[in-house]
């Protein structure tokens, strides 16, 4: 899986060509000044399997300027580390001819100025795009906050329709952005703000664009089999078996309850989380129950006492089943549960239709559902 977080500063693309000035200086010329120089060295990393990885050393001049050239071979992700304190990352690819850097050196926050590259606008427009909508939701809870001081809800419910109506724009921006730079790397990095669970279908989309032009490239590697993998338990798909025992001994299966909506909840009784959330469920259980509306606990216990405790002293009168096994079990394997409370609300057809639904998004989709 590709670790988009860990390129979240990307800022350029870069290129390799030859110079024309001495036999040595081969590749991308990269020159730039600094703001305040720093003490020690300056280190040039590439993104390798395991994260960046040093390549080469740098001195900065006594009038805080810099000049080397780098070699590449291709399209890849560099980072240049001003004395540990700022970060500059880029992308080379062989493209162009020089690129400038303007950078502090010691301001880890400062700005950084990079020309000489139309990809470098590409992640430019991405982080744009980013701190605009972090700018807009800052603003939009500063409404909130003081909406809910004055007791104001009918402005309150307006700022979050607001708030998602924001998120929407913003999310349509960015993939019609993303769909507009493939085969750049720079795409890969805006994917960063898609959510692959939520948005399934445009990352299999965008996959399948990056496989067709850039085949070989790691990165179009790793974006295709999370996306594999993810289709197995993409909204749409069949919902895998679940055959685990009841408290009773029995045998439950999760196609005995076809024909039906199924909260598929996984949980515990030593998860805090879970059992906070417990109360809202059994609302919903005891709302819908009448309406083919079933529940399926499967915990992730390893203890039988506990585990049978829970369910008395929180009500949960629906199905349960446990092979006791904690994040081993077959169930959480089977749909690769990371952590808990996690949910899969299954249609009747035995397709899922949505997940982790908690809270007030619970609510709202079996208001949606039901009526």
């Amino acid at each position: 899986m590709i670790n988009l977080k860990l390129l979240s500063t990307i800022l350029s693309v870069l290129i390799f060509t030859s110079s024309c000035e001495t036999s040595n200086e081969l590749g991308v010329k990269l020159s730039g000044n600094l703001k305040e120089k720093g003490e020690g060295i300056v280190t040039l990393s590439q993104y390798m399997d395991a994260g960046f990885e040093p390549i080469d050393t740098i001195y900065i001049d006594d009038d805080f300027s810099f000049k080397f050239f780098v070699e590449v071979s291709g399209p890849e992700f560099f980072r240049l580390n001003f004395y540990g304190r700022q970060q500059v990352s880029f992308i080379l690819d062989g493209s162009e001819r020089e690129v400038n850097i303007l950078a502090h050196g010691t301001d880890p926050n400062a700005p950084t100025k990079i020309t000489g590259s139309i990809q470098t606008g590409y992640l430019q427009a991405v982080d744009s795009m980013v701190a605009a909508q972090k700018s807009s939701v800052n603003e939009l809870n500063q409404k909130a906050i003081k909406a809910r001081m004055d007791g104001d809800n009918e402005v309150l419910t307006a700022i979050t329709d607001e708030y998602y109506e924001s998120v929407i724009e913003s999310q349509i921006a960015m993939k019609d952005f993303i769909r507009s730079v493939v085969p750049s790397l720079a795409g890969f990095y805006a994917m960063g703000s898609i959510d692959p669970e939520q948005d399934f279908k445009f990352y299999e989309e965008i996959a399948k664009s990056y496989q067709s032009k850039v085949p070989d490239h790691p990165f179009t590697k790793d974006i295709v089999s999370q996306v594999n993998n993810l289709r197995k338990l993409a909204i749409g798909a069949e919902a895998p078996e679940i055959s685990l025992p009841s408290p009773s001994g029995e045998l439950v299966t999760l196609s005995s309850l076809k024909g039906n909506y199924v909260l598929v909840d996984f949980w515990a009784a030593w998860c805090r989380p879970c059992r906070a959330e417990n109360p809202n469920v059994v609302r919903m259980y005891n709302q819908y129950s009448n309406n083919n509306f079933e529940i399926l606990g499967v915990s992730l216990d390893r203890n039988r006492a506990s585990w049978l405790k829970a369910i008395e002293d929180d009500g949960l009168m629906w199905k349960h089943v446990s092979d006791l096994k904690y994040f081993n079990s077959e169930a959480a394997s089977d749909y690769k549960i990371a952590s808990i409370p996690a949910t899969y609300l299954i249609g009747p057809d035995g397709t899922i239709i949505a997940k982790n639904l908690r809270g007030p998004s619970l609510e709202a989709k079996l208001k949606e559902i039901f009526g």
